[in-house]
C-alpha cells in the first residue's frame, strides 16, 4: 500500500508539473521505432543493404530538416529472442513523421528491394521519446548501446511516475559514473498487443563503459537504497514492469 500511496502522490505531482512542462502525449507522435528481423545467414548483407541504401535517405531527411536525429542499431550477437536491427527516427514536428508516409510508399520501413527480401520480420512504432539525457561531456570512443525493452502493469502514468522515481535516479547517476554517454526512454502509441510498452536506450561509452555497466549499478543502488522513496519502489518494481531481452548494438555509420 506504501507503493501505491507514493505512487498515487507521483501522479499527481507529475500533473501539476504537466501545466509548466509539455507532455510529448498532447500531440501527435514525433518518433518512429522500427524494429527488423533476419535470418542469421542474412544479417551481413542485410546491414551492408541497409548501410548503402537506408543511411543515405535518412541523412537527406536530416539536411532537410524534417528529422532531427536518427540511429541504426545493428545488433551485435545473432538472438533468436532480439531483434537484428532497429531503427530510431525523431522527427521536428507530428506532420514530419507523417510525411514518413511518402518513404513507405516507396521504400517499406525506409529498406531498398535488395533489404527487404532479406527481411522476415518488421514492425513499426510510432512512439514518444518521453525522458532523455545527454553528457556534456565529448563522447570519446565510438558508443555501444544497450538497449532494454519492457511491458509495464500499470497506467502509462503511474509507470511514468516509476520512471521518474526508480529509473532516472539510476540512468543519471550512471552519467555522473561516466559509464553512459546519454539515455532515452520511449513509449510506443498504440501500444495494445506490441512486443513492447517501454523502450529504455543507453549509449554507453564504448566496451569499457559497457563493461563497466555492473559496477556502476551496484554503486549508485548503494546510494539510492538509503532514499525512502526509490526504495519503495525497488521493493516492489516487479509488480509495475517485465523486463524484457535486451539487445547489444553497434550504431550503423
Amino acid at each position: 500500500m506504501r507503493l501505491f500511496r507514493l505512487m498515487g502522490a507521483a501522479v499527481g505531482l507529475t500533473a501539476a508539473l504537466s501545466c509548466f512542462a509539455a507532455d510529448p502525449r498532447d500531440e501527435g507522435p514525433k518518433s518512429l521505432v522500427v524494429t527488423y528481423k533476419v535470418a542469421p545467414e542474412s544479417r551481413v548483407a542485410f546491414f551492408k543493404a541497409v548501410h548503402n541504401d537506408t543511411l543515405p535517405k535518412l541523412a537527406a531527411l536530416k539536411s532537410s530538416g524534417s528529422l532531427v536525429s536518427y540511429h541504426l542499431l545493428a545488433s551485435r550477437y545473432v538472438d533468436s529472442q532480439s531483434f537484428d536491427m532497429m531503427a530510431i527516427l525523431d522527427f521536428r514536428a507530428p506532420k514530419d513523421l507523417a510525411q514518413w508516409r511518402a518513404v513507405e510508399a516507396a521504400t517499406p520501413a525506409g529498406l531498398s528491394d535488395a533489404a527487404l527480401k532479406l527481411a522476415v520480420q518488421i514492425d513499426s512504432a510510432p512512439s514518444d521519446l518521453m525522458r532523455s539525457k545527454q553528457d556534456p561531456r565529448p563522447a570519446g570512443e565510438d558508443p555501444v548501446y544497450l538497449v532494454v525493452p519492457y511491458d509495464y502493469l500499470v497506467s502509462t502514468n503511474a509507470y511514468l511516475s516509476y520512471v521518474d522515481g526508480y529509473l532516472l535516479p539510476q540512468t543519471d547517476g550512471w552519467l555522473e559514473e561516466g559509464v553512459l554517454n546519454n539515455y532515452a526512454v520511449y513509449l510506443p502509441r498504440y501500444a495494445a498487443a506490441r512486443s513492447w510498452s517501454s523502450l529504455l536506450v543507453l549509449s554507453y561509452r564504448g566496451d569499457a563503459g559497457l563493461g563497466m555497466r555492473d559496477v556502476a549499478v551496484k554503486t549508485v543502488r548503494a546510494r539510492l537504497a538509503n532514499v525512502p522513496e526509490w526504495k519503495a519502489f525497488a521493493d516492489s518494481k516487479q509488480n509495475i514492469r517485465v523486463e524484457k531481452v535486451p539487445m547489444i548494438a553497434d550504431e550503423l555509420r
